[in-house]
């Protein structure tokens, strides 16, 4: 979209916003004037104009519903106007149902598109509203102005200052003054933290040195003192002992010691007794698992047989006498016997009957008789079988004894002979240590060792105290002074910077110098030169917040014309209550003024000039 730099409203139409249900239309000149008594529309006209550009009311203030009117939910604002260039546009802002749509020269536009042409929002309402940079920006008024601001070239702000700031600022590059004080501030803390820790080396080097030369000399004190004493303990040591001697005794000792020693100690020949105790052993597990097998199992199961046999047979009989009579059938052929058949067959059966009473008695018997035997079989079974384990287990008895009779004896010969090492030991130590000490105490030959032991440990610490005495020390102080030196040529620099951004910010600032309201962005810090972040609004040196609404009006006024100037946008603007403002000498504004006054009880009134829409620069 194209970039609108200025525009001249000359007319709009209104419905369903605020206190304009019907659509109204209202012609616009320079100046137009806005008259009329309180809630009858006057700024009403401001927030129509501000929501057709931005969306927003005047104040930019939220809560687009209350913008709608009361009856009339369809809310449209078309406004008209001739850009700097002399071209006739329509702008068309409407709501309806909460959905906003954006017509331009009858095309529909998003708001990123608008934003393009007119803008950013906060842009155009500093400039519409004079009272909107002060009390509704507030901070955000100064990041504003600070966008906006145009940088200055860094050789014009450096020719602006003396020949010695300027040749040594010469070959730096100050995109961000701010940055490079922070960097040299972090290098100068760590220069300062290296001279600090050289320091303290040059003071520890200097104790170590001086603790070397009082170490060395008492160590060769001491040492001198150590080997007086060794040497009259050695004189003493050997005095009528006659080392060779006790050296061949000390041989002999050894090599029995080693002989005796290399001997595999006895262990006992049990393979025997063990081969046969698993022999033995083998024998009792099978016998101890062995059951008696019954033998007259099969005899006493046929027997039994038969009688169970024989009784079935005894009681069919005996039931077939008790009801047995003349006329009954016969039980075998099925003839019915007659009155002279019955006693014969009756005799015949009481002697069946009788026979088999008589084998069954006769079968009992050979079971019984079986039972017995059986029993006895299983007796001499349980008997042969109690002595075979007893006989078995007296065997183990007797082979464990033998074994253990043996590993003792073994146990007893490797007992002498440990003993024997122990003596051979002991004389061994005995001898070594005649000949250690010779005639010496256990206290002077003690104390011929802690003075060997001393000696060597103070030789030790002679040789490493002379080793730092004859190192070269390190040339600590050029090296802290070389930084010095260095933290000096920083601090200089970053003067010459700090001298830098107050002329940049002077330079920039200027740009904001007006006719009676003055801003203020930062402030010189007293104690480093630095500048320091401040937002201070006041007119002819008063604070904004103690201004009457009439200097509000004519202070906004230059802030609105401070604005255009720094964006290069030329737009309308609209004072309200200008019943407050009885001199509109220093009101000079170089767009489109639209100036609103209340009139008591009077209806609405917009009158328009002819004055044409200045062109851009």
């Amino acid at each position: 979209m194209e970039k609108i730099k200025g525009f001249q409203i000359s007319s709009m139409t209104v419905s369903g916003f605020k206190c304009y249900e019907a659509p109204m239309k209202i012609t616009f000149g320079n100046p137009t004037i806005v008259t009329g008594g309180n809630g009858r529309g006057k700024s009403s006209l401001a927030d129509a104009i501000a929501f057709a550009v931005t969306g927003l009311p005047v104040f930019g203030e939220r809560g687009i519903d209350r913008l709608h009117n009361e009856t009339n939910p369809d809310l449209q604002i078309t406004m008209r106007f001739t850009d700097d260039t002399g071209r006739a546009h329509e702008l068309t802002r409407s709501r309806q149902k909460d959905r906003m749509s954006i017509t331009y020269d009858g095309y529909a536009i998003r708001q990123t598109d608008r934003n393009e042409m007119f803008g950013e929002r906060d842009v155009f309402l500093s400039i519409f509203n004079p009272l909107y940079f002060i009390e509704e920006l507030g901070e955000d008024g100064k990041k504003l102005l600070e966008r906006y601001l145009p940088p200055i070239p860094q050789a014009d702000v450096l020719a602006q200052l003396n020949a010695q700031t300027q040749q040594r600022l010469s070959g730096l590059k100050l995109l961000s003054p701010e940055t490079f004080l922070k960097n040299r501030r972090d290098e100068i803390r760590e220069l300062e933290q290296n001279a600090v820790y050289l320091s303290g080396k040059l003071d520890l080097a200097q104790k170590q040195r001086q603790s070397s030369k009082e170490l060395s000399s008492g160590l060769t004190v001491r040492i001198q003192e150590l080997q007086r004493e060794i040497a009259s303990l050695e004189a003493r040591r050997f005095e009528n002992i006659n080392l060779e001697d006790l050296q061949e005794q000390l041989v002999q000792a050894s090599e029995q010691y080693e002989e005796l020693s290399g001997d595999a100690p006895e262990t006992p020949d049990t393979a025997e007794l063990d081969a046969k105790l698993q022999e033995v052993h083998a024998k009792l597990g099978a016998r101890s698992s062995e059951v008696y097998q019954p033998k007259y199992t099969g005899p006493l199961a046929e027997d039994t047989a038969k009688v169970q046999a024989l009784g079935k047979k005894y009681q069919q009989n005996a039931a077939l006498l008790k009801r047995f009579q003349p006329g009954t059938s016969c039980p075998v052929c099925r003839r019915v016997l007659s009155q002279q058949e019955y006693p014969a067959f009756r005799e015949a059966l009481q002697a069946e009957t009788e026979k088999i009473a008589a084998d069954g008695t006769q079968l009992k018997g050979q079971i019984a008789e079986l039972q017995e035997l059986e029993q006895k079989s299983q007796s001499t079974f349980e008997q042969f079988k109690a002595d075979d384990l007893v006989r078995y287990q007296s065997e183990i008895d007797a082979l464990n004894q033998k074994r253990e009779q043996l590993q003792a004896a073994a146990a007893q010969q490797n007992t002498r002979r440990q003993q024997t090492l122990e003596q051979l030991r002991a004389r061994i130590q005995n001898l070594s240590a005649s000949m250690e000490c010779g005639t010496l105490s256990p206290a002077d030959s003690e104390r011929l060792a802690e003075c060997k032991a001393s000696l060597e440990d103070c030789r030790v610490q002679l040789a490493a105290a002379q080793q730092v005495l004859s190192a070269t020390p390190e040339n600590f102080d050029t090296r802290i002074k070389a930084i010095e030196e260095e933290i000096t040529e920083k601090k200089i620099v970053m003067k010459d910077v700090i001298l830098y951004m107050s002329k940049r910010a002077e330079l920039t600032f200027s740009k904001l110098a007006l006719n009676r309201v003055k801003i203020s962005l930062y402030d010189v810090v007293k104690t480093t030169g630095e500048l320091k972040d401040v937002f201070r609004f006041t007119y002819n040196g008063r604070r904004y917040d103690r201004l009457s609404l009439s200097e509000k009006i004519r202070a906004g006024a230059e802030v609105s014309e401070l604005v255009k100037r720094l964006t290069g946008r030329n737009y309308p603007v609209f004072f309200d209550n200008m019943e407050s403002v009885d001199d509109l000498s220093n009101i000079r504004p170089t767009s489109q003024m639209i100036l609103a006054k209340c009139v008591r009880n009077a209806e609405l009134s917009v009158r328009a000039g002819s004055t044409a829409m200045p062109k851009a620069a």
